[in-house]
């Protein structure tokens, strides 16, 4: 499975510019299976699949208003999530999506973000210029786009952004075809 999906991957990132950058596609499911557990943390089950009917729920755990109509609209081909969790309350979940265009993998994974965090302050990581994230005492979501991919982790409890960073880390190089194991992004 993980060759099928590295194919595309290379085939996308090849011959650079923003051309090819913005061709890069990923199967959801397998960017979030590969991802490890962080250390004291829990995996809460195996990846779970969706489409754009679920994705509020999925993604959110509750329906929001127009979110999941906007996924359909947008183009959201798949989806796939991951959850952790652990002690005092603490939860993370990965959020792999593909779409038909990078535009409203923007677009829904802002909505995405700042309804993971209500109240929370927008918060744009150095090491990811362009990506939309928010962030309180208590919760933090940031979403990154890859080409067709959007990359979203949401956390809540004692998980601080280190944890959220590295995350979107793996999910990034997953996407890519990178080695997991290799350096993290500086920042």
């Amino acid at each position: 499975m993980a060759a099928v999906a590295c194919v595309p991957l290379l085939a996308g990132c090849a011959g650079g510019g923003v051309a090819a950058q913005d061709s890069v596609e990923a199967d959801p499911a397998f960017v979030v299976r590969v991802l490890p557990t962080r250390p004291g943390l829990d995996i809460a089950g195996p990846e779970v699949k969706t489409g754009s009917g679920e994705f509020d729920t999925a993604t959110l755990g509750k329906s929001i208003p127009g979110l999941a109509e906007g996924a359909k609209d947008g183009g959201l081909r798949a989806a796939a999530t991951r959850t952790w969790t652990g002690p005092g309350g603490a939860r993370l979940v990965a959020v792999a999506s593909l779409w038909d265009d990078s535009e409203p993998a923007r677009a829904i994974g802002g909505q995405v973000v700042k309804a993971a965090v209500p109240g929370g302050t927008p918060w744009t990581p150095r090491q990811y210029g362009g990506s939309q994230g928010y962030r309180s005492d208590t919760a933090r979501a940031l979403n990154v786009v890859a080409g067709k991919v959007s990359l979203l982790v949401i956390a809540g409890g004692p998980i601080d952004d280190e944890a959220v960073l590295r995350t979107v880390d793996l999910m990034r190089k997953a996407t890519n075809g990178d080695d997991l194991e290799g350096p993290v992004s500086g920042g």
